[in-house]
């Protein structure tokens, strides 16, 4: 297949005839249609079957395409699944849901996030340096920042009411979504013995060129939403992260951040934090001579 950006459409995948959860698949890049046949492929294997499987293609931002599927979705719990995403084994998809329904007060559970077996050389090196593409797989329910959007697990009603996925930004919906759900007196947990695999790129080309695309996302969300812009986490629990931080805080501790990969020798983690600073100051210039340029039409 070619890479242009997949037709829009929605197409509905209904494993059983009484549907209790919606999986809503964001599909974006044509060059991951074998993956996505493999992940659907997974879900058939799994052994909860009272699930639909929904595929927004083409539809931009990532917010928007998973909200265009909530809105077509019967399921009462709701799992998105990112499109480069593999199932880790035949009961993520129960474990998940029996999470969800065991505790009320919990509105987002993610799984664990692996780096395949046949990932290659570099992408195990880079998933060693950066512990979101290499998680811990817990054996308990756990409060934590870690779940995201490569596999998590909504209570459908919980997410309407805080408003449901952000439309309007480019890079951020989990950080956003976890604080959301958190000030709404709500649990963002990760779900014990229960994994996906999500691989980092293969190549040095794309890994560059996916940090230069966060940066610039996040310059972004700086600025023209920047009370939503918040920091992510690395540890698994998260009683003392703060989420928000000030803008100033952010900068001055950037180059703290690349001294202590420098010295601690990770070089790919390194190289991604510098080029994720150019994107980030592109970005922001762009952005902020086009917040100008509308407010001067104005």
């Amino acid at each position: 297949m070619s890479s242009n950006v997949p037709k829009r459409q929605i197409k509905i995948i209904s494993l059983s005839d009484r549907i209790s959860v919606s999986i809503i698949i964001p599909f974006f890049y044509a060059e991951r249609e074998a993956n996505l046949e493999g992940l659907i492929d997974d879900l058939k294997k799994q052994f909860f079957r009272d699930i639909e499987v929904i595929i927004v293609s083409g539809v931009s931002p990532q917010g928007k395409a998973i909200n265009q599927g909530i809105r077509e979705s019967r399921g009462e719990i709701l799992i998105v699944l990112d499109d480069d995403s593999r199932i880790g084994h035949p009961r993520v998809i129960e474990n998940l849901v029996r999470v969800m329904k065991g505790d009320p007060k919990i509105a987002m559970a993610g799984a664990s996030i692996l780096t395949p077996d046949h990932a290659n050389r570099f992408q195990r090196m880079t998933a060693k340096q950066f512990p979101r593409f290499n998680m811990p797989v817990v054996k308990e329910v756990t409060d934590s920042d870690l779940p995201c959007h490569g596999c998590a697990a909504f209570r459908k009603e919980v997410l309407i009411a805080v408003g449901m996925e952000r439309e309007n930004i480019i890079r951020g919906l989990d950080p956003d979504l976890r604080v959301r759900f958190r000030k709404a007196g709500y649990r963002v947990v990760l779900v014990p013995d229960t994994w996906v695999y999500h691989p980092l790129p293969p190549t040095l080309r794309k890994f560059m060129r996916l940090f230069v695309r966060n940066g610039y996302g996040s310059a972004y969300a700086q600025v023209f939403h920047p009370e939503i812009n918040y920091d992510t986490d690395e540890k698994i629990d998260s009683k003392e992260f703060v989420p928000k931080r000030p803008f100033l805080y952010r900068i001055l501790r950037y180059p703290f951040r690349l001294l202590k990969s420098f010295v601690t020798f990770q070089w790919i983690r390194l190289l991604g934090y510098t080029v994720y600073v150019f994107g980030y100051i592109w970005g922001y210039v762009h952005f902020s001579l086009l917040r100008l340029r509308n407010k001067s039409c104005v």
